[in-house]
Parts: structure tokens; sequence; C-alpha cells
């Protein structure tokens, strides 16, 4: 007597299909995640953004004549005085933030197709962020300081005689604060990239 079997009945057609689709689906988990093109595009001009803004910054450097008065009797005296961006903490801060912001740009670009880097990056992201707002606080609230002074404790204004160097460094500040509102778009559509994708919602 002929015996007939069922296609999948016994499992043995239904084993191999079911081999079949475990095999595809961990070629689909194996597979690398597509790069998505406005991710890469924010990352790079916060790369060329805190390049820029390191840069402009390192290089601030101006000397101007300041007239310094030792007696009433005397002439005052002329002196060079050099206002240089090492001989500010803000400062200093702000070099060293917006570089590591530009170094983990870098880094950020190479891992964006691994799929076990979107949570590390993730967290990259936040910590990248808070430095460049705190970096441009600090460096902001300095400028503020050289080009108003303050009365209460006898701190004179600068800026009217390092107008330059007041200026690269104001241009500095701005050009940092759009790559740290950058970096905070760029962290909530990964949010909501997250959020979209996810199964739970």
């Amino acid at each position: 007597m002929e015996s007939r079997v069922k296609p999948g009945f016994n499992g043995v057609s239904g084993a191999s299909d079911s081999r079949r689709g475990y095999m595809g689906a961990a070629a689909a988990v194996r597979r690398k995640p597509q790069v998505d093109g406005c991710s890469v595009a924010l990352r790079v001009f916060i790369l060329a953004a805190t390049l820029v803004a390191a840069v402009l910054m390192g290089v601030d450097r101006q000397t101007s004549t300041v007239q310094v008065t030792i007696a009433d009797a005397l002439p005052p005296l002329k002196v060079p005085v050099t206002a240089k961006w090492s001989y500010s903490s803000a400062f200093v801060y702000f070099v060293v933030a917006n570089a590591m912001a530009c170094a983990f740009s870098v880094v950020s670009l190479a891992a964006c197709r691994s799929r076990s880097a979107v949570l590390p990056l993730m967290i990259g992201d936040l910590v990248m962020l808070a430095l460049l707002f705190s970096a441009v606080g600090a460096s902001a609230q300095f400028g503020i300081l050289g080009e108003r002074g303050n009365s209460h404790v006898q701190w004179g204004k600068v800026c009217h005689v390092y107008n330059k160097f007041c200026e690269r460094a104001m241009a500095a500040v701005i050009v940092s604060l759009i790559a740290a509102f950058t970096n905070l778009v760029h962290l909530m559509l990964a949010i909501l990239d997250i959020h979209k994708n996810s199964s739970y919602y």
C-alpha cells in the first residue's frame, strides 16, 4: 500500500521551510543597517562646526598698547599687553570641549554602520551635547564680562582695547552654539526614529 505524505504534515518539509526562515532571519540580523543620509549630513556639519570653533578660539590672540599711569607727575607708560585664549580657563575649556566633540564626530561617522554602536553613540551624543552647551555658556559669560565689565567687583571692560580678540571669540562661540543645537536636533531625530521602529509602541 502506497503511503502518501502531505507536505509539511510530518515536519519534513515544514522543518526545511523553518530552517530556511531562520537562516534568512539570521542573515537579516547580520546585514548591516542602512546609513541614514540625514544623520550623516548632521554629523558632518557638527564635525565641521566644532573644528572651526576650536580653531577660531585656538588662534585667537591680539597685542595692544595700554597706557599705564605710575604717578600723576609722570607721563603714562605705553606697555604692550597680549590677550590670548589660553589665559582664560573658560576659553581653554571651550577649545577642549569642541575638540572632543569634533573627534567624537569622526568616530561616530566611522561607526555609524555598526548596529552594536547605536547605544554607545547615543550616550556619546548626550555627553557631547552637555559639553558643548556648558562650554558655550562659560565662554559667553566670560565674553560678556570682557564686553561690559563688572562694576560691583571693579572689573573693567577690555573689549574696547582688544576688539579683534573679542570679535573672534564671539564668532567661535556662535559657531559652537550652532553645532550644539545641531547635535540636539540630531539626537532628537535619533530618539524619534528608535521610538517609531520600536515594537513596544
